[in-house]
């Protein structure tokens, strides 16, 4: 049977990180939203519940996510803890004799696409949902003027979902990079 070898798990530690300065961020604002029925039961309504119910999945999602990065780490500590064999201050590792294993190098650019989205979404908060309709938004905010062309508004649209697309695109190619062995 041969053994597998488990690859340090970088992402866990960014899912941590980032998990954990989103919460500290917004949790107590998406804690104190959701309890706003409790202590003001007049303002029940639909979208009250679309957002309580929106928060309680950020939540669950978020205790998941770093719920399985933490097992990660542990699993991966735990491997390296077996898999290494310890060595006295005279000898030298075998695979330092042999020259080492030659290892895939991985590209720096999908970790240079990655890291402001994952910054926007930290920084961001709750207010990243904002994000599929803010094209549609700047477009309207844009008629307020009064002597606007007619043609800002779509240009606005096609540019903002223009990006998000292109962003989107982008960030699954560096995924579908990092992936791969």
């Amino acid at each position: 049977m041969k053994q597998t070898e488990i690859t340090n798990p970088i992402w866990a530690y960014f899912v941590l990180i980032g998990g954990g300065i989103f919460a500290l961020t917004t949790l107590p604002g998406m804690l104190l939203m959701m309890t706003i029925p409790l202590w003001k039961p007049d303002e029940i309504s639909f979208f009250s519940i679309l957002f309580m119910v929106i928060g309680i999945c950020i939540i669950i999602v978020l205790g998941w996510g770093m719920k399985k990065a933490f097992v990660a780490i542990k699993t991966y500590k735990q491997w390296r803890k077996t898999a290494s064999p310890i060595v006295s201050v005279g000898e030298k590792p075998a695979e330092l004799i042999s020259g080492g294993s030659e290892k895939k190098k991985k590209p720096i650019w999908p970790w240079i696409a990655l890291a402001p989205g994952a910054l926007l979404l930290v920084s961001s908060g709750p207010g990243v949902l904002m994000l599929p309709i803010a094209p549609l938004f700047l477009a309207g905010m844009s008629t307020d003027s009064g002597n606007t062309p007619g043609y800002v508004p779509g240009l606005i649209i096609v540019i903002g979902y223009g990006l998000l697309i292109g962003y989107i695109i982008l960030v699954v190619k560096a995924i579908k990079r990092l992936r791969t062995k």
